[in-house]
């Protein structure tokens, strides 16, 4: 819900609400004050009255007591009806032109003791105070006028007419003014906002242009503080990964160099060792022509992969397709997976074009496909899946075999480490080296069952 419509619903609910409060305290003092009015008012026309017919009474004249009473009827507009008992307690003279009720006597009944009685009538023309007085004191005849309350609910539906249109024109203009007051201030925190958002896209050093003086100015001041300092955050961390970056590479160069040169010393050595024979004995035998071209073979093998991964001119991104690299390495190993009796499990889903280089990537996947049929000599299971989530692609590479040894865990992506007699070590090194070239994550799982390889590969590199 926008900031602006919960202001102007604010507004409409707190005018509304005033006016049904305002409505609801007017009515109960109305109705009590004009009650209080039509009450003082009947006891005052039933007293003129009473004082007027008196001498009617007595004379037991019903024409002069009706013509008072019609009189009164006629100038009075709240009066009901009027009715006046004689000195036995019937009915003398009234003002009903239809008929008396035949419980009129029962209506207000008036104590022997008392000289006026009000009472409160609920009729179908709505209620009615009867007032009844006695016109000779103590003695029978009494007389009783109906007040209307009609005019109480004329006024008060006047006074609800007045205070709705009142609450309407002041919601519509109070909506219209908060419609205005709030775009006056969800325009800042809309620019604020949006700052926000390209802060959370790594847009620093940009500044917001809110001069106002008040708590959104010194917000916007503030986000503009925070963003050069997270700018210059960003360089310094820059600088600083560039320094470790650096850092590291002379270390990993000097790590290949020994490990180069660890490596290198075993053929060199003997290669020498048969040119120190052939300098004595010109004659070579097939024995060591093929040991020198096994050295030699060795020597090609740790230079051509060294110098693949060394330089960084090789990498040469395109758009590939993944699935097709791991059908591919599939048909390249093919004879080794028949020769063990291996059986491949393939769940590759449906992915995306990802930009990559074909040739590292083939190499990378090719050297986990390797060492997962190394680790099944007796035969067992690679299981291989690919699947797209969160812009990434993730492919496993899964073999049974018996697990890596926990001590070793923490080494197996150094270089030139390795458990086999004949191996170089490099391996599992270019797989880590390649997908952190394509800026993506390698992590392995392991146990006695098998071993699992996890490669995280972004789809734009």
């Amino acid at each position: 819900m926008k900031l602006w419509f919960k202001i102007v619903l604010l507004n409409v609910t707190i005018v509304v609400s005033l006016g049904v409060l305002i409505g609801m305290a007017i009515r109960g003092t109305v109705i009590k004050s004009m009650r209080s009015e039509l009450t003082r008012q009947g006891e005052s026309i039933s007293k003129n009255l009473s004082d007027r017919i008196a001498d009617f009474i007595l004379l037991d004249d019903f024409y002069k007591t009706q013509e008072a009473i019609e009189d009164v009827l006629d100038k009075e507009k709240d009066i009901e009806y009027i009715f006046v008992t004689d000195n036995k307690g019937y009915l003398f003279a009234h003002t009903f032109e239809k008929g008396y009720p035949p419980d009129l006597m029962r209506w207000n009944p008036m104590p022997v003791d008392k000289l006026l009685s009000i009472q409160l009538l609920d009729t179908e023309k709505g209620f009615v105070r009867d007032i009844g007085v006695r016109i000779f004191g103590s003695m029978n005849p009494e007389l009783h006028v109906g007040i209307k309350e009609a005019r109480i609910n004329q006024t008060l539906s006047r006074i609800r007419n007045l205070i709705i249109i009142l609450t309407i024109i002041v919601t519509i203009v109070g909506s219209v003014l908060s419609l205005s007051l709030s775009k006056l201030i969800t325009r800042p925190l809309n620019t604020l906002v949006k700052f926000t958002h390209d802060m959370a896209k790594g847009e620093f050093g940009k500044n917001i242009e809110i001069k106002s003086r008040d708590e959104v100015g010194k917000l916007s001041q503030t986000f503009n503080n925070l963003s050069h300092e997270l700018e210059a955050y960003r360089r310094k961390m820059e600088e600083s990964y560039k320094q470790m970056l650096r850092t590291e590479k002379l270390t990993a160069t000097g790590r290949l160099s020994a490990g180069l040169a660890h490596e290198l010393k075993n053929p060199l050595t003997s290669l020498k060792i048969l040119f120190h024979t052939l300098k004595n004995n010109p004659v070579l035998t097939q024995e060591d022509i093929t040991i020198t071209l096994l050295a030699v073979a060795q020597l090609d093998d740790l230079l051509t992969k060294f110098l693949r991964f060394t330089r960084s001119d090789e990498f040469n991104p395109s758009y590939i397709y993944i699935n097709s690299i791991i059908q591919q390495v599939i048909n390249l190993v093919q004879f080794q997976i028949k020769n063990q009796s291996i059986n491949v499990s393939l769940e590759l889903n449906r992915l995306p074009s990802v930009k990559a280089d074909s040739a590292m990537i083939q190499q990378a996947i090719m050297n986990l496909v390797l060492n997962a049929i190394e680790a099944m000599p007796e035969g067992g299971t690679l299981a291989i899946s690919s699947k797209a989530e969160d812009s990434h692609i993730f492919i496993s590479v899964k073999n049974t075999g018996s697990g890596i040894p926990d001590d070793i865990k923490d080494k197996i992506f150094d270089p030139f480490f390795t458990t086999k007699g004949d191996g170089t070590g490099l391996g599992l090194f270019i797989v880590y080296n390649v997908i952190n070239l394509h800026h993506g994550e390698t992590s392995f799982e392991s146990d006695g069952n098998g071993t699992t390889f996890n490669l995280k590969i972004p789809v734009s590199t």
